[in-house]
């Protein structure tokens, strides 16, 4: 008889909590406030569908969006913060965004660790369905932009929003991981369109949080040469066929060669898009705690 698998009695009882006890998600709100008219991402409409949810879901939602032209996102207010802060940029090969599953899941968790968290729905490379044609290349800085703008936006509400303007990471999956390690490593900081204009708030991540995430030549090449780097979380499964360990491996590496504090968990289990772990294996599971303990080493957190 095949054995169930057990797992920690934190993550169970949240679960439990939220399946019971769901609420509706903060409001989503526009991330440029004033607007995007020289954006040239334009689509006639966005689209949305939406998937299976999972068990352990906490907003009991599983959206995934495309051919997103005005990006928005969520914030996520603990009832008592603790002063850290997350960007959370969800997954989808730039092409979609799992807003739910790899988003909101992970901020009510967060949230109930005293975190707040802004989960961001960003632009999308559709294209197919683009008003006027772009490449990739040129896709990137516009992303890239609504990434600085949501660290910006928590920094800009520190005080109201009870956060340390220098405890304030990005954390992403897959994709989201890219964009992520982009602002990490500020890839692109030369190529940020003229609209991205941030004053004297800086928009620099002080940690990441990196879930199975996409690691390209030049991302690993601008670490290379970075002088310094932010301390980063790594997480990824051996089985990942789509963004290999081997990849956050050799990452791992640069941030050790500069001294840089960085952990990295390479589960045995869990192929790629495993978001919480919860069902793909035993460790897996715990990733989510595994980042809550490496906040508190890194003094980000309180014991």
């Amino acid at each position: 008889m095949k054995s169930k698998i057990k797992y920690p009695t934190a993550v169970i009882a949240f679960t439990f909590f939220c399946t019971m006890a769901f609420a509706q998600l903060p409001e989503e709100k526009p991330l440029w406030p004033n607007g995007l008219s020289n954006s040239p991402i334009k689509y006639n409409e966005e689209k949305s569908r939406t998937s299976d949810v999972q068990a352990s879901s906490p907003s009991r939602l599983n959206r995934v969006f495309s051919c997103v032209s005005t990006p928005t996102y969520i914030i996520h207010k603990p009832q008592k913060p603790n002063g850290v802060a997350l960007v959370i940029c969800p997954g989808g090969g730039f092409r979609d965004v799992w807003f739910d599953r790899e988003g909101n899941d992970f901020a009510l968790w967060l949230a109930q660790q005293g975190i707040t968290s802004l989960v961001l729905k960003y632009r999308t490379y559709n294209s197919d369905d683009l008003v006027s044609k772009m490449s990739m290349n040129d896709y990137y800085p516009h992303v890239y932009a609504d990434a600085k703008q949501a660290i910006f936006l928590l920094r800009s509400q520190a005080k109201e929003l009870g956060i340390d303007a220098n405890k304030i990471g990005i954390a992403g999956y897959s994709a989201g991981g890219a964009l992520s390690l982009l602002v990490g490593v500020e890839l692109l900081e030369k190529q940020l369109p003229s609209y991205a204009n941030f004053g004297q708030t800086s928009t620099t991540a002080n940690f990441l949080c990196l879930i199975y995430p996409g690691i390209s030549p030049q991302i690993q090449n601008a670490a290379e040469k970075k002088e310094t780097l932010p301390p980063a979380f790594f997480i990824n499964g051996a089985e990942d066929n789509v963004t290999p360990a081997a990849n956050c491996i050799d990452l791992y590496k640069v941030f050790l060669s500069k001294k840089t504090p960085a952990e990295l968990h390479i589960y045995s289990k869990g192929g790629h898009g495993f978001d919480s772990g919860i069902g793909r294996g035993y460790a897996i599971a715990t990733w989510q705690e595994s980042f809550i303990i490496w906040l508190k080493d890194m003094k980000f957190m309180a014991e």
